[in-house]
């Protein structure tokens, strides 16, 4: 009895012990960068939920196929742009401008709050200091309070202006956020019909007009200092407000755009060095970059132009002239980020709406900006950088179009 317990349990462990004492086998891990989806039908949109989109904000994009990257032989081409053909199968939406300083502060201003500094032309002191001076007679003060003005932005206006007085400098500088507060109240005064000094009523109302623009022009500016985690915050604020009161289509979501239909968009139909004109130049004539030297621009042009500075996204008034879709700034003033991890391209047959590889260190960064030439400023440029990264060159826009998988 007892040698039959001991022969059955040796049969049951021995085979044990020898797996449990064997090398282990290997397997082997591939990665595979890219991941291919199937096809996904998407319901298309009626007219009813066409007309919740602001066509004068958003560029309608419709589906189509091109060629992404760059020819052989392209001014300021980089090994990573190699060409290959892109089908984009769903209609989107793409904002004309950058997001600007602005509409940043109306989404997410309480948790990311955005100002830009500027110079005050010295015509405008005279109107300053006469509000500063009066801020405690009852004509002013009584429109001093949380239901006319921002009172810590008034709060530093009259320290910077005091101190800008004591110190005797020449420029005074302000923010959006410190001249808004100060115009605000202004508007209640109305110093247009009170006797200021020797100033006139027609001269009154241009520093105000002169006020005013120097505040548009600034609050209008790209948002920078973005990094990609906060653009995501801002495109799911923007959702969360957009679906709550269903001021969008139910099937559609703001978020960035790919690197794909960045291009695409950027290109509009051409497949040379830009999306301007003919696509075969880029100048700072033609978009915000730094063309100061001729070999900083591509093709012919008849002046050198570095600004050295952002401009404004004013749609009554664009600086630039926009690309064949009505899109503008896609070349140069702010760097945009992208949806995508960075990497190399895929080799192979088309691709359909391709979304970058499924993991990655980088982010993909588009356009050039205001301190690069023409070169880093091509349809078909890449760049990347980590999602933490900010920096003052770098902003984005946005996209309404379908969710990514």
């Amino acid at each position: 009895m007892f040698r039959s317990v001991l022969s059955l349990l040796v049969g049951v462990l021995c085979p044990l012990f020898f797996f449990a004492c064997s090398e282990p086998v290997e397997t082997k891990i591939v990665h595979q960068p890219f991941l291919a989806f199937p096809p996904l039908t998407v319901p298309g949109l009626s007219q009813k939920e066409l007309k919740k989109i602001d066509l004068k904000y958003f560029a309608h994009i419709q589906p189509g196929e091109f060629l992404m990257g760059s020819p052989d032989g392209e001014k300021g081409r980089k090994p990573d742009e190699k060409q290959h053909r892109v089908k984009i199968s769903k209609e989107y939406f793409i904002s004309k401008f950058e997001i600007t300083v602005r509409e940043w502060n109306e989404i997410v201003g309480e948790l990311f709050p955005r100002g830009v500094q500027f110079f005050v032309p010295e015509e405008n002191n005279a109107l300053l200091e006469w509000f500063y001076s009066n801020r405690k007679q009852r004509l002013v003060k009584g429109f001093i309070s949380d239901k006319v003005t921002n009172l810590k932005s008034l709060s530093s206006f009259f320290s910077k202006f005091e101190q800008f007085k004591k110190s005797g400098v020449q420029k005074l500088i302000l923010d959006t956020k410190e001249l808004s507060s100060v115009l605000q109240v202004l508007a209640k005064v109305n110093p247009r019909n009170i006797a200021i000094g020797r100033m006139s009523r027609q001269e009154i109302d241009y520093k105000l007009k002169t006020l005013k623009e120097l505040w548009t022009n600034h609050i209008n500016l790209p948002v920078t200092d973005i990094s990609y985690t906060q653009a995501l915050q801002y495109c799911y604020k923007k959702n969360s407000h957009a679906q709550e009161f269903a001021t969008i289509p139910s099937h559609l979501i703001f978020r960035l755009p790919t690197e794909a239909e960045w291009e695409y968009a950027c290109r509009a139909g051409n497949k040379g060095v830009s999306g301007l004109e003919e696509g075969d130049r880029l100048s700072g004539l033609m978009a915000n970059i730094n063309g100061g030297t001729r070999g900083s621009n591509i093709g012919k042009v008849s002046a050198l132009i570095n600004r050295n500075k952002l401009t404004p996204a004013l749609p009554n008034t664009p600086k630039f002239a926009p690309n064949a879709w009505g899109i503008y700034d896609m070349h140069g003033n702010v760097k945009e980020w992208c949806y995508d991890f960075y990497g190399d391209y895929p080799t192979g047959e088309t691709l359909l709406d391709p979304i970058g590889p499924i993991r990655g260190v980088k982010r993909v960064i588009r356009g050039g900006s205001f301190l690069r030439a023409a070169q880093a400023a091509r349809s078909a440029c890449r760049e990347s950088l980590e999602p933490s990264w900010r920096g003052s060159e770098i902003g984005f826009r946005i996209v309404l179009g379908y969710p990514l998988r």
